[in-house]
């Protein structure tokens, strides 16, 4: 993998293409070690139950974690190190422990999905056409389509969001922060249930998210995979102009002439499966108004409900959750992606996250309002602030 800056000094430099392959690269090979450890093929696991071969315990902070969290992030950290030693980076998992258990043997993968990762954000960025993309999986008996690298936006098409790139992709090393979360929805993974489990990686610029990647190790109902590695991911962000499935289409999102469009088809809240007797109330208030449907999907994981809000492939809309209980690498590759497509992520009160916050620092106190559209999120915002909602 080659590396764009080892200078730690204030004037080195860091192509941020190259730090964006990085992130998918990583979290497609991290994503191996998850599913590895999953089925108890990882290092020193017994053949206990589900828990005992994750070697899921409590931390201090009374969630959990488990080795396949570790290994994820020191595959996604020492990669992107790689490419820079000068950047910040924040991981959900403690620094000292996550070296305790030395990851292995995934080397060679690495760089080889660094070039595929590479050469797909690259012709991303120069909206190159071609027939195949790097990281696309070719279907037995199925002849390629042609794929472009970001679809022009036809006459017909007015309607689909169009964000400027980043002209700017190499910066100062001190202008870049890193937030990871290695393994979303432990809790769930912990049990056995592989459905909620993603891993989220951002980039931030001057405190701006700017590319972020969610990725499915475990695939994603109806989603291209990548290559032949049964995972699925979703990357993009204003470095990109666009959001994208990897080695798949463009994800466009329909916001006809800038507005709330009332219809049949309302967007749909996703809310935790432990959601709170309030939030569901105020989900219902928004119902009334006509805004969203009035049945909310229960969603668990942070990740997952981030990428059914950008992906909507079941016409999710919106994701409100106005109380503590995440933190920034929750939502810092949500909010990437929802400003390539037109959307919007604040806290309840509408105020922008703050990403220059430490790893102590990075609870989100006062929740995390996302949605898929700039005006329905006003709404939202405006709606929950005339009254008193518990």
């Amino acid at each position: 993998m080659a590396s764009s800056s080892s200078d730690t000094g204030d004037d080195s430099k860091v192509n941020l293409l190259d730090l964006s392959a990085a992130a998918i690269s990583s979290a497609i090979v991290a994503a191996d070690q998850i599913i590895a450890l999953a089925s108890g093929n990882g290092d020193g696991l017994d053949d206990a139950g589900d828990e005992n071969k994750k070697n899921a315990r409590l931390k201090i902070d009374g969630s959990f974690v488990t080795d396949a969290d570790m290994a994820a992030q020191q595959i996604i950290v020492d990669a992107l190190y790689k490419v820079s030693s000068g950047i910040r980076i924040i991981g959900e998992e403690n620094e000292e422990e996550m070296r305790k258990r030395a990851i292995t043997g995934h080397e060679k993968k690495l760089e080889s999905m660094f070039e595929l990762a590479r050469k797909e954000v690259s012709m991303r960025y120069q909206e190159l056409p071609c027939d195949k993309l790097p990281l696309s999986q070719s279907k037995q008996g199925e002849k390629d389509e042609p794929v472009t690298a970001k679809e022009d936006v036809t006459e017909k098409d007015s309607y689909v969001a169009v964000i400027d790139k980043m002209q700017e992709y190499e910066v100062g090393t001190n202008r870049v922060t890193i937030w990871i979360d290695p393994l979303d929805a432990t809790n769930s993974y912990a049990k056995g249930d592989y459905g909620p489990v993603s891993i989220l990686v951002a980039i931030i610029v001057d405190q701006i998210p700017c590319f972020g990647v969610i990725c499915k190790p475990f695939g994603y109902s109806g989603q291209p995979l990548i290559l032949d590695t049964g995972c699925m991911a979703a990357y993009g962000g204003t470095l990109l102009g666009a959001a994208y499935i990897a080695g798949g289409s463009r994800l466009q999102n329909i916001n006809q002439n800038n507005q709330i469009v009332i219809t049949k088809d309302l967007p749909r809240a996703v809310i935790s499966k432990s959601r709170s007797q309030g939030i569901q109330n105020f989900v219902t208030h928004m119902a009334e108004k006509g805004l969203v449907h009035p049945d909310p999907l229960l969603v668990s994981g942070a990740g997952e409900k981030s990428l059914r809000i950008i992906t909507r492939f079941e016409n999710e809309g919106l994701w409100f959750f106005p109380s503590g209980g995440t933190s920034l690498w929750d939502v810092a590759a949500s909010d990437a992606l929802l400003r390539a497509i037109g959307g919007k992520l604040t806290d309840k009160y509408g105020n922008t996250m703050d990403y220059s916050k430490t790893r102590k620092e990075a609870e989100n106190e006062d929740g995390v309002v996302a949605c898929y559209d700039e005006n329905l999120h006003s709404e939202c915002i405006r709606l929950f602030s005339e009254a008193s909602w518990e």
